[in-house]
């Protein structure tokens, strides 16, 4: 029997709008393909078919290609390619794949099931039982019955087909009002938009705005981005390059796995963008020799993760790859990138169905199911039925306004804290590095003859601004990175007389995590601020989280580290 007469079609996903399956187990690919090729030829098919797959590892992508191409007919060859195009290393979390014009999604989720089924952010329609794993009536039973009360679309509806070809239809073995609900919950809720309310407001045009626009945009929404564009080009004017790189931490706790994904998810949206805007060129973490000193090496073999995304490399091989002599070596990440931040944003800001209003946001109010933003003159300057406040600190002072934040909600802690960096002459760094080079500060590849080295921070200040004393404090970590003793007094002069840089503000949550969600008190109001110094790495993925939640899609990321970025 196959799996497409195993989950009951075309009869359960006639004229759908959204139809999710949830695989027990990938089995390399078959079901995936099978089910993608039929939907592609059913007339009465639902306008997007959703794939969650749960695998305890992703091998490699060439064996991917022969095994699934000795398996399925000619005819689905071509959707085998589009499969191994995209497809990731393996890493364990949730990786998000888009097909047709992002109406079939693959969301592969690695890992144990005891650990990754708890933690889907899904509802799902049918569940597709494999005999490679335990199933249902297998040794993780407790976990399956529990998470399918929780993700069921339908508890009562949903439909299990099982390995041998029998059917279950629904679970009622328990009641879903004995679950405590988190705030991923409400997030996960918010589906299925009628096509004729997909408007929203996006303030804030910095990276965490484009990134949300983008992925509404991608999705066929109309969206309005409000900022002032002369605020915006004092603000990040001059902020010449930037680093996408991951992080990683010996336990791979919370922050690391959100990194992870975010640096995953930002290139793979970003993958149009062309080399002068995005560059791959590599990072390097190079080993401390002071403060809170980890050995690098223990910790990349304690991961075990692939060589294509860390390894750690000796000081001999650090420099071959940098390209100048340095004398320590470190973690290489292959595919971490130098970004231009601002013509990021403007690629990001020119995609179809994004329009860029040029005013001042002072408050907002809800009324008749529409979000009306105003001026400080209280004129509304623009409304729809979804409001995202992607503006940083502005976000904590709109919200205050707006007589929306209360004192023990994690934004009112946010703050504001300065930061500089400064730009160097790449003949004065013997050339520059060919990669990012970091550890205490970094240092970026040369872009129009500097590289931009970084990145001090300035507590408690109220204006910042380039400095004397934060370039020569980021000259010393340049200094100490690239081993390179007398470059401050070689560029002492030259900074007394014009010290070239940029300063500006990071919002700063406590815990360092960002916030990114639904506003609880108010429907159709969301977050996505705090991002500290990691706007980069979490822009892209915030907005494929809003993005997907409004759009009734899987969410891209795994439901413990949701709660933990959630605005409570």
């Amino acid at each position: 029997m196959s799996v497409y007469e195993r989950l009951g079609l075309p009869h359960s996903w006639r004229f759908l709008t959204h139809y999710t399956v949830l695989q027990s187990d990938f089995e390399e690919g078959a079901p995936f393909i099978g089910l993608w090729e039929r939907w592609k030829r059913d007339p009465a098919r639902p306008q997007r078919l959703h794939v969650v797959a749960l695998t305890r590892t992703l091998i490699d992508a060439q064996a991917l290609r022969t095994r699934l191409r000795a398996q399925i007919l000619p005819e689905q060859h071509a959707l085998v390619e589009q499969l191994v195009a995209q497809w990731p290393l393996n890493l364990p979390g949730t990786h998000r794949l888009d097909f047709e014009g992002m109406a079939v999604t693959l969301t592969l989720v690695v890992g144990p099931v005891e650990l990754t089924l708890p933690r889907l952010a899904v509802w799902v329609d049918a569940v597709l039982f494999s005999d490679l794993v335990p199933h249902l009536y297998g040794v993780h039973d407790r976990v399956w019955h529990d998470a399918l009360v929780r993700i069921a679309r339908d508890p009562a509806q949903v439909l299990l087909a099982l390995p041998d070809g029998q059917t279950i239809r629904g679970c009622h073995d328990q009641d879903p009002a004995k679950f405590v609900r988190s705030p991923t919950d409400r997030m996960v809720q918010q589906f299925q938009v009628d096509p004729r309310l997909r408007h929203a407001l996006v303030v804030g045009a910095g990276i965490a705005g484009a990134g949300i626009a983008h992925a509404l945009a991608l999705r066929g929404w109309r969206v309005q981005v409000l900022d002032v564009r002369q605020r915006r080009t004092q603000q990040h004017g001059g902020h010449l390059a930037a680093a996408l790189t991951p992080m990683v931490t010996r336990d791979d706790d919370v922050r690391a796995r959100l990194s992870r994904a975010g640096s995953l998810r930002a290139q793979a949206r970003w993958s149009h963008v062309g080399q002068d805007v995005l560059w791959r060129c590599g990072a390097l973490q190079l080993q401390r020799v002071s403060g809170r000193i980890v050995d690098l090496a223990a910790l990349a073999d304690g991961l075990g993760f692939p060589s294509e995304w860390v390894r750690y490399v000796e000081p001999a091989e650090a420099s071959e790859i940098a390209g100048i002599s340095l004398n320590r070596g470190g973690l290489y990440f292959p595919t971490a990138a130098r970004i231009r931040p601002e013509t990021l944003i403007d690629v990001l800001l020119e995609t179809p169905n994004i329009e860029r209003l040029d005013v001042h946001v002072e408050r907002f109010t809800r009324r008749n199911g529409q979000w009306e933003v105003m001026d400080a003159n209280g004129e509304v300057v623009a409304a729809a039925p979804q409001l995202i406040l992607a503006c940083a600190m502005g976000a904590q002072g709109l919200l205050r306004r707006s007589q929306l934040l209360e004192s023990g909600e994690r934004l009112a802690g946010m703050h504001a804290l300065g930061g500089e960096i400064t730009l160097l002459p790449q003949e004065a760094l013997v050339g520059g590095p060919r990669c990012i080079v970091s550890g205490d500060g970094y240092v970026l590849p040369a872009v129009q003859g500097h590289c931009i080295v970084g990145s001090s921070y300035v507590h408690g200040a109220q204006v910042i601004e380039p400095s004397l004393e934060g370039a020569l404090d980021n000259i010393a970590r340049a200094s100490s990175l690239l081993g390179q003793p007398k470059l401050p007094a070689t560029l002492n002069d030259t900074l007394a007389a014009n010290t070239a840089g940029w300063a500006g503000w990071r919002a700063v949550l406590p815990g360092r995590l960002p916030a990114v969600g639904p506003w609880v008190q108010a429907e159709g109001l969301w977050v996505a601020a705090g991002f500290a110094s990691r706007g980069l790495t979490w822009s892209s993925l915030a907005g494929d989280l809003i993005a997907a939640a409004l759009s009734g899609e899987p969410l891209p990321l795994e439901r413990d580290i949701m709660d933990k970025i959630s605005q409570t």
